[in-house]
């Protein structure tokens, strides 16, 4: 149903002008890369009422030919470390968490996978395909902790 305006309705003219104005807006003020996920990120944030961790230190190291990369986030209640091994498709992430039998969640691009880090903190996730990906981690009694996300 064509949308009312006080002076009439939208005709084909004026749909021609929109158009021609959204692709002009698009051209020379497109909207930034990542813009609208990290709006989905900070959404989710404040909808779970979580903590967020801030990254403490980055370095990239080399294993066995494999391309690692390490990775410690810190909020005021938990420490969280992780070390990536990327092969040419996939990431295996290992990992240890401050507190022990937490739940942790690997978010990548429309994929989770859930696992519980064991009585020392540690835990691995395998297969977790490369791309963008952030952390969630739980634990009883205590607010959810989300990391930024990272390149993995």
């Amino acid at each position: 149903m064509p949308e009312e305006f006080p002076d009439g309705l939208i005709d084909e003219v004026d749909e021609r002008i929109l158009a021609g104005l959204a692709t002009l807006y698009e051209t020379i003020d497109p909207v930034p890369p990542g813009l609208l996920e990290r709006i989905d990120f900070a959404l989710a944030v404040a909808e779970l009422e979580a903590d967020i961790a801030e990254l403490s230190r980055g370095e990239l190291v080399g294993v066995r030919g494999e391309e690692t990369d390490s990775v410690t986030f810190t909020s005021g209640t938990l420490s969280l470390m992780v070390t990536t091994a990327a092969s040419a498709h996939h990431v295996r992430i290992d990992g240890w968490v401050t507190s022990p039998g937490a739940e942790v969640d690997v978010v990548g691009e429309g994929l989770t996978r859930t696992t519980v880090a064991d009585e020392a903190g540690r835990f691995s996730v395998e297969g977790v395909p490369r791309g963008r990906a952030h952390f969630v981690v739980r634990r009883e009694g205590y607010r959810p902790v989300i990391t930024p996300s990272m390149e993995i």
